[in-house]
């Protein structure tokens, strides 16, 4: 990776920069893109200032500001340039410049204190609507929340789960439901509406546990 796509690179979130390179982004170039954002955003704050500046006391009539001389003095003259500050900063544009320049300063500080490369605000909020929107249309394509289907086998050692959404167990969990402490044994694929089948095997009197899941039938309904 050359240092010109890490500059590019540090600015996303960690989700799209996934797409471009599974590598780490360096410190260095992270602390240049900070830096270049927030001189390309001083630069551009001072040209656009300046250029509103000019252009306002331009449209003040000569007359007017003689006027304003003869009555007030030069502190008189110098009052339009405190009103007009004023008006400027009530713009959007300095408004986005000044933040993106304090931004570019956080991500130099965030990479300096912590090795952390900090994405530009707004794509992250592009991300976090993006990753919102994906979970909704996963939801909506797992089909409707419904309660497990639980069944014990005639033995009373094996319970069977099929559940409509997949379970975080893996074969460390010590999964307990009804007083009774359970392991994962198999997972499989069935139809749907309860596409996830899980059997569980009463864990030995003697099994280490390690962490415990309260599992309930019921808790599908709630994890949305």
């Amino acid at each position: 990776m050359n240092i010109f796509s890490a500059i590019l690179l540090s600015f996303l979130p960690k989700r799209y920069r996934d797409h471009f390179t599974h590598f780490a982004i360096p410190d260095g170039a992270v602390v240049t893109s900070g830096f270049l954002q927030a001189f390309l955003s001083l630069g551009l704050l001072f040209t656009d200032y300046h250029a509103f500046m000019t252009a306002r006391l331009a449209s003040i009539p000569v007359e007017t500001m003689e006027k304003v001389a003869e009555k007030g003095g030069e502190s008189a003259v110098m009052g339009f340039g405190g009103f007009f500050m004023m008006e400027y900063m009530l713009r959007l544009t300095p408004v986005l410049l000044i933040y993106f320049l304090l931004e570019g300063l956080v991500r130099v500080i965030a990479s300096i204190a912590a090795g952390e490369a900090v994405p530009t605000l707004p794509l992250k909020l592009i991300e976090v609507a993006d990753a919102h929107l994906s979970a909704k249309n996963h939801e909506k394509k797992m089909g409707a929340r419904i309660r497990d289907e639980v069944q014990l086998d005639a033995n009373g050692h094996d319970l069977q789960i099929a559940s409509c959404r997949p379970k975080p167990w893996t074969r460390l969990t010590a999964i307990s439901h009804e007083g009774q402490f359970y392991e994962l044994v198999l997972e499989s694929k069935a139809t749907a509406p309860r596409p996830f089948v899980y059997i569980l095997r009463k864990k030995p009197p003697t099994a280490v546990i390690r962490g415990i899941y309260p599992y309930d039938p019921d808790e599908v309904l709630e994890q949305k």
